[in-house]
C-alpha cells in the first residue's frame, strides 16, 4: 500500500513539474496585428489583457487618433521575440482570441508597459488580476503626458468649428462618432455648438478642438 502512495505521489510530483514546464514554455511572436493583438507561432492569436489600443483594423471604424503610433510600438516590443503568457479567469475571448498577460525574456510585462508608455487605455471594463495597478499606469501616463497624452500640435487639434461631433443625453463632454461612451445615446452636434454650450473634450477619445 504504502508503494502504491509513493508511486501516485511521484506520478502527481511529475504532473505538477510538467505544469510548471509549460507554464514557462516560450513561443516566438510572429506578426503584430494592432497596438494590443499579437500572433504567435502556430498562428495562435493572443489579446493582451487590460490594454485597449486605439484602433487601426476594424473595418466599420476610422483609424483612431495614435492608432498607428500604438502599433508600431507594440511591433517594436514584440514581433520576432520570444514571449511567455500567463493567464486570468478567462482564457478564451468572444472572438476565440488567447487573453494573456505577456512577458519578454528579460522579465518586460508588456501589457504594463504598454500602458506605462501612453500608448493605450487601461481596459478596465471586466475585473482582472492587476485592474487596479493598470488604472495607476494609465493616471501617471496621463499626467505625465506620455504617447497618447502627450499634446497635439496645433494643425493635428484644431479644426472646422462645423465638423460633427457627439454627445449624450446626460453627459457634459463631446467625442469622437467611435467613443465607447456613445453606446447609450449618439446625438449629432456641431463643435461650435458644443463649445457654446459648455461641453469639454472627452479624454478618452481625444476629439478635435474647437479654433479660437
Amino acid at each position: 500500500m504504502k508503494s502504491k502512495i509513493k508511486v501516485l505521489g511521484l506520478i502527481l510530483f511529475s504532473l505538477i513539474l510538467i505544469a510548471g514546464v509549460q507554464s514557462q514554455s516560450w513561443r516566438e511572436c510572429i506578426r503584430v496585428n494592432d497596438g494590443d493583438t499579437i500572433v504567435l507561432d502556430g498562428n495562435e492569436k493572443v489579446k493582451l489583457i487590460g490594454v485597449e489600443t486605439p484602433e487601426t483594423k476594424d473595418p466599420r471604424k476610422p483609424i483612431q487618433y495614435f492608432g498607428k503610433e500604438a502599433s508600431e510600438f507594440t511591433r517594436s516590443l514584440f514581433e520576432g521575440q520570444k514571449v511567455r503568457l500567463e493567464f486570468d479567469q478567462n482564457k478564451i475571448d468572444k472572438y476565440g482570441r488567447t487573453l494573456a498577460y505577456v512577458y519578454l525574456e528579460d522579465g518586460t510585462f508588456l501589457n504594463a508597459e504598454i500602458i506605462k508608455q501612453g500608448y493605450c487605455h487601461a481596459y478596465t471594463i471586466f475585473p482582472f488580476k492587476y485592474l487596479e495597478e493598470f488604472r495607476q499606469y494609465e493616471k501617471e501616463a496621463r499626467e505625465n503626458e506620455r504617447g497618447l497624452w502627450a499634446p497635439r500640435e496645433e494643425k493635428d487639434q484644431e479644426v472646422n468649428e462645423d465638423t460633427l461631433v457627439y454627445i449624450t443625453k446626460t453627459g457634459k463632454k463631446y467625442h469622437t462618432g467611435d467613443c465607447r461612451y456613445l453606446s447609450k445615446s449618439k446625438i449629432p452636434i456641431s463643435l461650435k455648438e458644443a463649445y457654446a454650450k459648455g461641453y469639454t473634450l472627452c479624454s478618452r477619445c481625444n476629439p478635435p478642438r474647437c479654433k479660437k
